[in-house]
């Protein structure tokens, strides 16, 4: 919940959140009657010599409408943290009832304060019941209300974020290809429309890598595409996305410990679907084709194995290396069909993929890689809380998918640069040579600890910076 105020004295049992910019700007604590005692000792903080200046301090007020006051204070000169960092500490502090004094960067504070706070309870008994109201002290209702109106344009993409967050947190039956359609078709969509290519289609079109990955499950596969049409003279982007909705590893099986949270393995599309909610009221000048190849992945009889050659889409063979390469199969099938349906300008793929990524770039970068050089330097320029780093692709790399007794393998050995590997198989089904991009967030999607606005497991990453990406466009 999320509300605009402009007085404080109707409320009960709150508790205050004071940004505070510089040290006049105590004053404005006089108007809700805070104590001397209080205010002196905000002062004498600013008069304490310290390197690193910025402060957050907590205190207990006996008042019938506030009961603790929460002050943060960011000295961006002297700080070692980012504004970002130092936000998210102060607001994970905080109780869930907040109601905050500010009376710049409003947007960003909402955004901060929101996204530090969540938490995914769909399974504990108490459920997390989040308020917050910001407190501006002003009097002029057309500023308030161009406030509020910025605001719910905020809320929509925390909204979408957070159920990003709850979809890859689920239990992997609550999650199955048919039950993900079932979601999307409840999607209140204007702009967009939604195709469903079910298990008879995907037989009868042979798409085969996509079968072949789920020919072990009872669960049936499906390509979903959303089409966003706006201009036919503008150029049309494709991005596609897997589904996978655990990742086994097939008759290559993990060991336990790495089989544990493969109930993730679907995140990306999970964000995919919230991104493509959140932008298909927005006024965009591009088209936008989405694909997602859903498909279940288990062991039984029915399961492909290393060493079956398999005709895609496009009627390229490709020899199983390793049957946990399966997302860059039912990748490249979708990018083949995408590609001979439409006009496409540039193909973009994104996948929770590799060790290799996480190697290169830790927990808090996504990978991009590809010959779309304005999509990537969009994509490293841009300003949100979501980062990316630029990885190699070549002719070389793209060579090292070539095999001797089929067209492709879908492991290259050897290389060892293996996120770009994946992208060059990839780039193999942009069958019409459209632009390519690759983007792997494996890491960035899925966390084991706090950091930053992103919580432990599901973080919701690439919401913000695609939502950003189109509008660019």
């Amino acid at each position: 919940m999320l509300k605009v105020i402009n007085t404080i004295t109707k409320e009960k049992n709150a508790n205050l959140f004071f940004i505070l910019e510089d040290k006049n700007n105590i004053e404005k604590l006089k108007k809700i009657w805070i104590s001397e005692n209080i205010l002196k000792n905000l002062e004498k903080k600013f008069e304490e010599k310290k390197e690193e200046k910025s402060f957050f301090k907590e205190y207990f007020i006996w008042k019938k409408n506030i009961e603790k006051l929460f002050v943060c204070f960011f000295d961006e000169k002297n700080s070692k943290k980012s504004l970002e960092e130092f936000m998210w500490d102060s607001f994970r502090k905080t109780p869930e009832k907040l109601i905050i004094l500010t009376e710049n960067n409003i947007e960003k504070i909402v955004e901060i304060a929101f996204l530090s706070k969540y938490k995914f309870d769909y399974y504990l008994e108490k459920k997390q019941n989040l308020e917050i109201k910001i407190l501006l002290n002003w009097q002029d209702k057309e500023k308030i209300s161009e406030i509020e109106k910025k605001l719910e344009k905020i809320l929509e993409l925390i909204k979408n974020t957070f159920s990003s967050r709850y979809l890859v947190n689920l239990s992997t039956p609550e999650k199955t290809p048919e039950k993900i359609i079932k979601l999307i078709k409840s999607f209140e969509l204007k702009n967009t429309k939604i195709k469903i290519l079910d298990y008879k289609q995907i037989k009868k079109l042979w798409l085969n890598l996509l079968e072949n990955v789920w020919k072990a499950s009872e669960n049936k596969p499906a390509l979903v595409i959303l089409e966003r049409i706006v201009d036919e003279k503008a150029p049309i982007y494709g991005f596609v996305w897997k589904w996978i909705v655990f990742d086994t590893w097939w008759l290559n099986i993990k060991v336990w410990e790495n089989m544990k949270n493969m109930k993730t393995d679907m995140a990306w599309a999970s964000t995919v679907i919230h991104t493509m909610k959140e932008l298909d009221e927005k006024d965009l000048k591009v088209n936008i084709i989405w694909a997602i190849a859903l498909a279940e992945n288990s062991i039984s009889e029915n399961a492909y194995r290393p060493d079956d050659i398999i005709k895609a889409y496009n009627w390229k063979t490709v020899e199983i290396i390793n049957t946990d390469a399966e997302w860059r199969l039912v990748l490249a099938d979708a990018m083949s069909y995408i590609s001979k349906e439409y006009k496409l300008d540039s193909i973009i793929t994104i996948a929770t993929l590799t060790w290799a990524c996480l190697h290169a770039l830790g927990h808090n970068y996504a990978g991009i890689m590809g010959n779309n050089e304005e999509i990537m330097e969009k994509l490293l320029r841009n300003n949100s809380f979501e980062k990316y780093n630029k990885l190699p692709f070549d002719n070389y790399l793209i060579g090292k998918t070539k095999w001797k007794i089929s067209d492709l393998k879908n492991l290259s050995t050897g290389t060892f640069a293996w996120a770009s590997m994946w992208a060059a198989f990839l780039s193999n089904f942009c069958d019409k040579n459209e632009n390519f991009v690759h983007i792997d967030i494996a890491w960035t999607s899925d966390r084991k600890d706090n950091f930053w606005v992103f919580p432990a497991w599901a973080t919701g990453f690439w919401v913000k910076s695609m939502s950003n990406l189109f509008l660019e466009l």
